[in-house]
């Protein structure tokens, strides 16, 4: 792995992220629940206390948690997950099927499967488990997980378009 292979991959990983915030902080705008995955990773990675008498884990609705922090974890789970994606987990995704049919280049649906399997992985064990949101964010909305899934394949298609392919 080169250092133009590494900036490209983290890039996509940015610009993926990026673009998975603004449409989850916007979904309101188009009737979908509004996600603020900045400001929960604050609270789940900021807000615990050592206090005497708080309950482990407790806290995790402070008032004053840092918001800029949490958006600096998001940032660097989606550089993480493009590197990932980009070195080591495309040759997995099969998609030679859908782009017979769809007019969209092989690595940019590679990409949007790759949000999709994101969108999965943190819905049945990171979101109920972690977070206890229930299976799917089922207990933010009925309709959480569509905003989810949407703002995942956004970042899928971003990270698919812009990072390069190990070879």
């Amino acid at each position: 792995m080169d250092i133009e292979f590494f900036a490209m991959s983290a890039f996509a990983g940015i610009m993926g992220t990026y673009a998975l915030l603004s449409l989850a902080n916007w979904a309101d705008s188009i009737g979908l629940p509004r996600l603020d995955f900045s400001r929960a990773m604050a609270n789940v990675t900021f807000a615990r206390t050592f206090d005497k008498g708080v309950a482990p884990g407790a806290g995790v609705d402070a008032p004053n948690t840092p918001y800029w922090p949490g958006v600096g974890v998001i940032m660097l789970n989606g550089i993480f997950f493009a590197l990932f994606y980009a070195s080591f987990a495309h040759q997995f995704i099969p998609v030679a099927f859908l782009a017979d049919i769809l007019p969209i280049s092989e690595a940019v649906l590679k990409g949007a499967v790759w949000g999709i399997v994101l969108w999965f992985v943190s819905g049945v064990f990171y979101v109920p488990f972690y977070l206890r949101e229930g299976f799917m964010l089922s207990g933010i909305h009925p309709l959480a997980w569509l905003t989810s899934l949407k703002v995942h394949i956004c970042y899928g298609l971003m990270v698919g378009w812009i990072a390069p392919i190990a070879a």
